[in-house]
């Protein structure tokens, strides 16, 4: 009888050491760490590139579009028949830089193609954008230096050079009215009928709207750092095609350093082996 039982405990210790070594040689169970891309721009950084009296705190990132640039070829998703897009700050702070394959950077989001998933990803560039949404249809990102740039004189009666309003509105047919609408959310409850808005521009430099002969509301004439316009009165969705005028010159660069240590990364759940 004690014969059998060590032999008993014999087979079973021979299955654990089966499994444990099925389990090593499974794929399925390595875990893949990322370092989330958020960690990669700066907070404080971006608040002094856009205003440098500016309090670090102040959230601006959500202000900039995205480009993800391979330092291997240079390769990015703008030159992607799949892509050919910049990335929002609440789309690109999703998605990780996974050092373990290749410092490929990846995004768990089903609805971005793939080629937003760049193997040695090591530059992100970031440009100067504001949404128009017009009410009841999807919103559009415009990166301002994708436009035509015109020179005009800023509120200081210095030349500067700036976008008109109007032409953020391109693909619009008609419309009743908009809001500009600040970081701070400033502007909200502020109506510009059309007359105003094309004699508007957007200030690319100090961060401001002018309206050289607009008659309208002292208030209502330099509004500041403009996150979003919202569009009331809409007859169609925005048909202009956006993404065949992507700003060329980025506002900011922030490069992935080659020593990671420093930064924090975490499990990415469903990484693909």
């Amino acid at each position: 009888m004690k014969r059998l039982s060590i032999i008993f405990l014999l087979v079973l210790a021979l299955f654990a050491v089966m499994a444990c070594s099925e389990k090593d040689n499974n794929p399925t169970d390595v875990q893949v760490h990322g370092i989330k891309l958020d960690q990669f721009i700066n907070q404080a950084l971006v608040a002094d590139s856009l205003d440098s009296t500016a309090a670090d705190t102040l959230e601006f990132r959500g202000l900039y579009a995205y480009e993800i640039v391979s330092g291997e070829d240079g390769f990015s998703p703008r030159q992607s028949s799949y892509a050919g897009y910049d990335l929002n700050w609440n789309a690109f702070k999703q998605g990780y830089l996974v050092p373990t394959d290749n410092n490929r950077t990846w995004f768990a989001d089903p609805n971005l193609p793939g080629a937003f998933k760049i193997r040695h990803a090591k530059y992100f560039r970031m440009y100067r954008k504001i949404d128009v949404i017009p009410s009841g249809f999807p919103s559009t990102m415009v990166e301002l230096r994708g436009l035509e740039i015109h020179t005009i004189n800023n509120w200081d009666g210095n030349p500067e050079p700036a976008i008109k309003l109007s032409d953020l509105l391109q693909g619009i047919a008609s419309y009743d009215s908009i809001s500009i609408v600040c970081f701070d959310d400033y502007g909200l409850g502020k109506y510009y009928h059309p007359d105003a808005v094309n004699d508007g521009y957007y200030l690319l430099e100090t961060e401001r709207t002018i309206f050289p002969t607009a008659a309208i509301a002292n208030n209502m004439k330099k509004l500041k750092k403009v996150d979003r316009i919202l569009v009331y009165g809409p007859a169609s969705a925005q048909t202009h095609d956006f993404d065949l005028a992507l700003a060329e010159t980025a506002d900011m660069i922030f490069t992935v350093p080659e020593d990671l240590t420093g930064y924090e990364s975490v499990v990415i759940p469903d990484y693909p082996q």
